[in-house]
């Protein structure tokens, strides 16, 4: 099949025949930032790539961006991944700030194994006022702790649409179209960001990353938060979104997996690594080991 796509890539040479995969890659000049871009029919996609938020673009967040979530350790939040259609006039955006909007501003219940010292490192990381808003949040008893908002940063964004009513609509017995994307087709273009990350004080790990491949004729974009609390829990929530262009078609898939941190790892010691906690690391491991919790299919048919 001909190629039919037009690649916009003004950090990343052009592929020679126009068939080639484009990958971005960092480039040393100043601003650091890659954006490149491809577009297929009338649907256009691009990314973002900038360093992690500066001390005056973090102080602009929490004081006004963010009101009363405490940021997470590391912030890339003028990144993103971008699929839009003039022509429909439809798009969808992944980027960090809109993700931090859908934590959850009260307590999570879940608590860490070594909370006392959880609270002093966040004590370290922030400015004298949230150290302050944290002293406040410390009962008596110091692992009794009760935070004004979800301190693991569990999101279910789902991406921005613009404009903003959805035009999803549910339908749970859509399924994504395995056999089209089992297809060795030609990668045109791709991009693998992190959009936060936090490393919960040596306690697990909670970070949102989004990755897209396009291809001639379709293209998806997994979008995946990853928790892991150590000892308590391991959760992942992930967001596909599939792009069929000739039928100007759009299908989301959300799945929610969960468990016990003990029960999945009961699961990788049955493999007799030498490392057994090594899966629990690997989010693509975790997901294909925990228990499915929920799940959500919605379709756009333009």
């Amino acid at each position: 099949m001909p190629a039919r796509h037009i690649c916009n890539n003004p950090n990343n040479p052009p592929c020679v025949h126009c068939g080639s995969v484009i990958i971005p890659s960092p480039q040393a000049t100043l601003p650091l930032e890659d954006n490149p871009s491809i577009t297929i029919n009338d649907w256009t996609i691009s990314s973002r790539k900038k360093p992690i938020l500066n001390s005056q673009e973090l102080d602009l967040w929490e004081n006004e961006k963010l009101k009363g979530l405490t940021l997470p350790e590391m912030i890339f939040g003028n990144n993103y991944i971008r699929i839009e259609n003039p022509k429909l006039d439809w798009s969808i955006e992944f980027n960090a700030l809109d993700a931090l909007r859908n934590v959850q501003l009260q307590d999570s219940g879940i608590r860490v194994a070594y909370s006392s010292d959880w609270i002093n490192s966040k004590r370290r990381q922030n400015s004298a006022n949230a150290a302050q808003r944290y002293a406040n949040d410390v009962s008596d008893d110091s692992l009794n702790i009760i935070h004004k908002y979800d301190w693991t940063y569990t999101t279910r964004y789902r991406g921005t649409e613009n404009p903003p009513a959805s035009r999803f609509r549910r339908d749970n017995d859509q399924t994504l179209p395995l056999d089209k994307l089992a297809v060795h087709d030609k990668i045109l273009f791709y991009d693998d960001m992190i959009l936060f990350e936090d490393e919960l004080a040596d306690n697990g790990i909670s970070i949102l990353n989004v990755k897209i491949r396009v291809m001639n004729e379709r293209l998806l974009l997994l979008s995946r938060f990853f928790l892991r609390v150590d000892d308590v829990l391991v959760r992942v929530y992930d967001t596909r979104l599939y792009v069929e262009f000739d039928e100007n078609k759009v299908i989301r898939e959300s799945k929610e997996f969960e468990g016990k941190y003990q029960d999945v790892l009961a699961k990788h010691r049955l493999s007799q690594s030498h490392d057994p906690k090594a899966a629990l690391r690997d989010s693509s491991w975790v997901a294909q080991n925990t228990p499915m919790v929920k799940r959500e299919c919605e379709i756009i048919e333009f």
